[in-house]
């Protein structure tokens, strides 16, 4: 009996025969076996052993590390991280939370623990056949993509997420899912945790789909039973560096204040405060108050020629915190003409403070040159009344420090690699305050005061030489 195989590929392909000799044959070909002679397994492009036995083709196969989770949340997790895995693996799609993350708030009212283990592993179709089940013993590398939640209630109860996709060697991976709370969680805040976990699962998506996510207001956050957490995302970019994007939310009762901390892949972030409270319980702010603080915002990423990723994560980061004061129900109507002139005062937003910064890139060849973007907006009311009297003052500022470079070929990363460029260095400052003076419920006067100032500078330089400099200021 002799069988004949030639690859399509460039490799040659092989002729066996009875006495084991081997010789190339011109075309691809498969002659069966006699039936009363012993069928040869060949692999195309590859020298058989002599004697004529050879590996099957690789198969992947997959599965859970606990097959037969308690409870119908935890049974659903494990078939979503095993149906993640496996897409996610072969490409097809990416890294998906939602489905898991939407039973975060069921799990919490099964288990107070529970972890889980998905494998994803290449082997012979031999080996495939012996054992269907992944070798979790196999010990795996570091995180490849990674997401951690952290929440804390206002009892004190706080609960632990993590979701990591570890690699196994080039091309095995594992998908392993933690969930653990430190204390007894109420029905309420069962359904507070459900409702957050779903909105941060549908954000980890879009991170892991485009690059970058918003958080798209706060209003799902049950703050009255929420107080705080912390969200991190993390996976390789194309260079192979590990890049984060994370939000850190917490509410402060004593202070009557609630912050939020983010940055992004790109190392722009985003801190902001704000009081819980307005100036008039009755006041309404219409979402144009925000507007004059969005402008800035976007002339300063403008001229700073930020990636439009980040600049819509700063503005829609900015925006999130004050959503919960933008066009709440109307509360009762003023009692008395000194409530109803306060209230036509008030812009109808919380005092603030929020803080935009950029990375900071040196030149590598003057280190005292350096890219930054550094803005910080603030409003602030003061109140003071003596008997009848009522002064009030509610100010809005904000203050630019924009340095930058041009002419340089990575205006994300300018190591300067041109030594011919413009480093421009730019200040700008700016408020706006309205005053009130009431007395025996009439309002004695009103007055509104704005000052700007800037100061700009424009180097530059020919073969990292000064030769010019610019300055203009108002």
């Amino acid at each position: 009996m002799q069988v004949t195989a030639t690859s399509t590929l460039l490799s040659p392909s092989i002729t066996t025969t009875p006495n084991n000799q081997v010789k190339e044959s011109p075309a691809v070909e498969f002659f069966p076996a006699a039936n009363n002679s012993t069928t040869d397994k060949v692999t195309l492009g590859q020298i058989p052993d002599l004697a004529g036995s050879y590996d099957l083709a690789a198969v992947y196969i997959s599965g859970l590390r606990d097959s037969k989770p308690q409870g119908q949340a935890a049974s659903a997790i494990s078939q979503h991280l095993l149906s993640s895995l496996n897409s996610f693996g072969a490409g097809k799609s990416p890294l998906s939370l939602s489905s898991i993350f939407s039973q975060i708030g069921s799990l919490g009212r099964e288990t107070t623990e529970y972890k889980n283990e998905a494998r994803r592993m290449k082997v012979t179709q031999e080996m495939a056949v012996k054992s269907p089940v992944p070798n979790f013993d196999i010990r795996t590398s570091s995180n490849n993509q990674a997401v951690h939640l952290n929440i804390k209630t206002k009892d004190g109860d706080t609960i632990q997420i993590e979701l990591s996709n570890r690699k196994i060697g080039t091309e095995n991976s594992t998908l392993e899912f933690s969930f653990t709370v430190d204390g007894s969680l109420s029905e309420v805040e069962q359904k507070a945790l459900g409702e957050l976990a779903e909105k941060l699962g549908q954000i980890g998506d879009e991170f892991f789909r485009t690059d970058t996510t918003e958080l798209r207001n706060l209003k799902g956050i049950d703050t009255g039973v929420i107080s705080g957490f912390s969200f991190t995302l993390t996976r390789p970019d194309a260079k192979g560096n590990f890049v984060e994007q994370s939000y850190d939310f917490s509410v402060d009762e004593d202070a009557q204040t609630q912050t939020l901390r983010a940055s992004d892949v790109r190392g722009y972030s985003v801190d902001i405060t704000t009081s819980l409270n307005t100036l008039i319980e009755s006041s309404t702010a219409d979402a144009r108050m925000l507007e004059p603080y969005l402008k800035l915002i976007r002339e300063a990423t403008d001229d700073a020629d930020t990636n439009n990723k980040s600049r819509r994560f700063m503005l829609d980061a900015f925006e999130s915190m004050f959503a919960p004061f933008i066009n709440r129900p109307q509360m009762l109507e003023p009692e008395t003409a000194t409530d109803a002139s306060l209230s036509a005062f008030d812009s109808g937003l919380p005092d603030f403070t929020a803080t935009i910064r950029s990375k900071v890139i040196h030149n590598r060849e003057f280190y005292s040159q350096a890219s930054s973007l550094v803005l910080t907006l603030t409003q602030e009311t003061r109140v003071e009344s003596n008997v009848d009297a009522t002064l009030l003052k509610q100010e809005s500022r904000y203050e630019l420090t924009n340095n930058r470079f041009e002419g340089v070929f990575d205006l994300e990363n300018p190591d300067i690699t041109n030594p011919n460029y413009r480093y421009i260095t730019e200040h700008r400052e700016g408020n706006v305050s309205r005053i009130l003076s009431m007395s025996d419920d009439k309002v004695n006067n009103l007055l509104v005061e704005q000052n700007v100032s800037s100061t700009k500078e424009v180097s530059e330089f020919r073969n990292y030489k000064l030769v010019d400099k610019k300055t203009s200021e108002y």
